[in-house]
């Protein structure tokens, strides 16, 4: 390579190339010479140039040397000599020898120059890339079948970093015989027999090289590899080195600006993301604000109404029913917000003495509650429940909470006239618990949300806080088993499963960790 890295011939061609040039210029010359009476030189230049051109000065000066010995031997008198006995010979000779030698020395700098322009016109044009914008594996693929083409080896590549490691290589953008193709990691790139030149370092010719690597380097540190390979040994030229060198650094700018926007595009869009956080944030707790006042106005307004009405004396039995029932409410609420709280805290936890729990009297003795709002809405509350033994361990009034969680939401968003069923059987080793009805049901949409605390299918609604579900869920999870919604769509009712792990089924799961966080 080098000089001559323009080549696919090797040093030993290029200086045959002499030695073949020069016999053919000697033999013509013997030819005509006899009949032209001129000076042998003309033939003796054009196999300098010829070798000039082929393979640089330096051939260009084996030829000269030849062309003078040829010319002393055959041509000077007193012929077959390379003695020369006059001076004009003599001078005669030094002339042609140094005239033959400028000439070679010019046409190998005339040769440079022109390959020197054909490798700032690639560099020009790889700048235009770069500057054009779009991914830099375009760039790669362009970057490595210019140089292949330009110093006509047998293939560059272009290895990139990854950027989260920095000792890897991506896959290598190729260019072999001119065709683009993906390579796997050539295991000589990193070998100790690779010419390695880094950007910004002054590396003087060499020879004798197969592989070169240039480092890609960006403001942070290496961004990869620029490797020409060769299928023999080449010499390397200064212009070669450089010429490779700016390709590396239009690559590594372009790596550096493509890296850049896509850190600023990730940080753009997590900004977004952040900002969509906290306007959801606020939003819900503008909503939460106004639901809560909405759930507390009723019973606070029953117990101002009813006290007052006490405080006249106009007392009766349906007064303390009102006045029972929005205390109750109102302790609802609040159970539910510090246990919303907890959950966030991740300190929701059952109670300490954990015993075995007779699921179907459990359900039973909870529904009394939303049986009777079930009947004043005219809704059929169907209770099919298997006599069988089935005995978890967990906490009672847990459970309780989880039903009456379930079926209380079922009655809530069911429409007058409608049907809640709640089914409890046992399959193999677990307890399994279905709330469905016909009410409003639950859109594709908002289904995967439906167990996140103060989520509401409709925004503003105004029924309930939105922590029913959150909090079932989480009790369910504390007592080793699982919960799932399912709705064929808003206005086509929704149903509720709970699955719950049997004695002695129960102590195995909660000793895979369930136990660890009651005991919070």
């Amino acid at each position: 390579m080098g000089r001559d890295i323009g080549h696919s011939q090797s040093a030993v061609a290029t200086y045959g190339v002499a030695l073949l040039a020069s016999g053919m210029a000697l033999a013509f010359t013997l030819l005509v010479w006899p009949r032209l009476e001129t000076t042998p030189s003309p033939l003796f230049f054009a196999a300098v140039v010829v070798s000039s051109c082929y393979g640089g000065l330096r051939p260009a000066l084996v030829a000269t040397a030849l062309a003078a010995l040829a010319t002393s031997y055959f041509f000077v008198l007193p012929g077959h000599s390379i003695a020369v006995e006059s001076i004009s010979d003599a001078l005669c000779l030094g002339m042609f020898a140094l005239v033959a030698a400028l000439t070679g020395s010019l046409s190998a700098a005339r040769r440079r120059a022109e390959t020197e322009r054909g490798q700032q016109a690639v560099i020009a044009e790889l700048g235009r890339l770069a500057l054009a914008g779009g991914e830099p594996s375009g760039l790669m693929h362009e970057a490595a079948a210019k140089v292949a083409r330009t110093l006509n080896v047998e293939y560059a590549a272009v290895w990139e970093l990854l950027p989260n490691a920095r000792t890897s290589l991506r896959t290598a953008v190729c260019c072999r015989r001119g065709i683009v193709e993906e390579v796997t990691l050539d295991p000589d790139l990193l070998a100790d027999t690779a010419l390695e030149i880094d950007d910004g370092v002054t590396v003087q010719g060499r020879g004798g090289v197969t592989l070169v690597k240039v480092m890609i380097h960006g403001p942070e540190g290496p961004l990869g590899v620029l490797s020409v390979h060769a299928a023999r040994p080449r010499p390397l030229a200064l212009h070669d080195i450089h010429f490779l060198q700016a390709v590396a650094h239009v690559l590594g700018e372009a790596i550096t600006r493509q890296r850049g926007e896509h850190d600023r595009a990730a940080l753009l869009a997590r900004e977004r993301r952040a900002r969509a956080r906290a306007e959801a944030a606020s939003r819900a707790r503008e909503d939460l604000l106004a639901t809560v006042s909405h759930e507390l106005r009723a019973p606070l307004a029953q117990l101002v109404t009813w006290s007052r009405l006490l405080r006249l004396g106009k007392s009766d039995q349906a007064a303390l029913d009102a006045i029972e029932r929005s205390t109750r409410t109102l302790e609802r609420l609040a159970g539910d917000l510090l246990d919303v709280a907890r959950i966030t805290a991740g300190k929701l936890s059952l109670s300490l003495s954990l015993r075995p729990v007779a699921l179907a009297g459990t359900v039973a003795e909870t529904l009394d509650a939303p049986r009777v709002a079930a009947q004043a809405k005219a809704i059929g509350l169907e209770e099919y429940l298997d006599a069988g033994p089935m005995e978890v361990v967990g906490d009672p009034m847990r459970l309780q909470q989880v039903v009456w969680n379930l079926v209380g939401n079922a009655v809530k968003f069911t429409p007058h006239g409608g049907r809640v069923v709640i089914r409890l059987r046992k399959i193999q080793d677990r307890a399994e618990l279905t709330v469905s009805d016909t009410g409003r049901g639950i859109s594709a949409a908002f289904l995967p949300h439906v167990f996140e605390p103060f989520r509401q299918a409709r925004a503003g609604a105004q029924q309930g806080l939105g922590l029913g579900l959150a909090i079932v869920r989480q009790l369910v999870e504390l007592h080793g088993g699982t919960v799932r919604a399912e709705s064929p769509g808003e206005g086509r009712g929704s149903r509720f499963t709970v699955t719950l792990p049997l004695v002695p089924a129960a102590g195995e799961a909660f000793g895979r960790g369930s136990m660890t966080a009651c005991a919070v």
